[in-house]
């Protein structure tokens, strides 16, 4: 007999309600943000518009804090009252510590083979994908330990580049030195930044957002062809999009969704969300983000219904 397997995930891919109920997600733990020295939780305390004001005010300070260990902890002692095993998919490990203390805690003896925390290593539209497979799996019996080994397994079978436009927040993150931020800012520098294995490293820097578009498109498309020709002439890699923009339905975000499906026709569309709170607060408003997944498992139509 198949245990009983519960899905915890956090809320670094921004699930809507819909895609919640879908992926029948047992618990959300959320990762907070700290506004002006006070500790908010997106859609529980501050909603996408009141941030996106707060950051318009220069003197706004934005930083974040992983989960408690003890608060997952307590997650999952009341899960495992009703479930047999659970898999806790969270933020990357290159990107935040909560993925390794969370591993940690998994091996401690009342969590021993019955908590599973894949470090995945991913973030965003690619975590979603992940929590999607992990759904599948369950659906088909694999255990918790199982799922791991997979999403691990697959982990690199992703990619994002996001361009930035400003400097302010990853100055303040410590991606970039003062005098570096500086001056970018004078000369309007907009970096490109990627995320591969799970690390935030960067990739190029352009004189415009259009440029940065342009350039991340083709970096897109060049890593798809050579990293994944076999998976692409089977249809099973996904693009994906995020943006912070203030505005969600922004002329930016509409023109840049037109603009990648326009150089993907060849190529199943995944998603466009909001990035995270969160994250934003690294980022600062204004980023544009494009990557792909792979779905070697070829679930994602039919779970998503595209």
């Amino acid at each position: 007999m198949a245990k009983k397997i519960a899905l915890i995930v956090d809320n670094s891919a921004n699930l809507t309600p819909e895609e919640m109920a879908d992926l029948n997600i047992y618990k959300q733990v959320p990762i907070s943000f700290i506004v002006n020295g006070e500790e908010y939780y997106e859609n529980q305390n501050m909603t996408y518009e009141e941030f996106y004001k707060f950051l318009a005010d220069k003197k706004t300070d934005v930083s974040t804090s992983q989960p408690s260990i003890e608060m997952v902890k307590s997650v999952w002692r009341e899960t495992l009252k009703e479930y047999d095993e659970l898999v806790y998919i969270l933020l990357s490990s290159g990107l935040s510590e909560a993925c390794n203390t969370a591993i940690n805690a998994s091996h401690e003896e009342e969590f021993e083979g019955k908590v599973f925390v894949p470090n995945n290593q991913r973030v965003a539209y690619m975590n979603k994908m992940a929590f999607y497979e992990a759904r599948y799996l369950i659906n088909q019996g694999k255990s918790g330990r199982e799922i791991k080994d997979y999403l691990e397994k697959t982990k690199s079978d992703c990619g994002v580049y996001i361009a930035v436009d400003t400097l302010k927040y990853l100055k303040k993150g410590g991606r970039v030195t003062p005098a570096a931020a500086a001056i970018g800012t004078l000369l309007n520098i907009k970096p490109i930044l990627q995320i591969h294995g799970g690390k935030l490293d960067a990739y190029a820097k352009v004189m415009s957002m259009k440029q940065a578009r342009v350039k991340m498109i083709q970096a897109t498309r060049k890593e798809i062809e050579e990293k994944f020709p076999e998976e692409l002439k089977q249809g099973k890699v996904y693009i994906g999009m995020a943006h912070s923009m203030a505005d969600k339905n922004a002329p930016e975000v509409n023109d840049f969704i037109a603009e990648v499906k326009n150089a993907f026709q060849d190529l199943p569309f995944f998603t466009c969300d909001p990035l995270p709170l969160f994250i934003v607060c690294h980022t600062g408003p204004g980023a544009l983000a494009v990557g792909y997944c792979v779905d070697r498992l070829g679930i994602i139509k039919k779970m998503r219904k595209i």
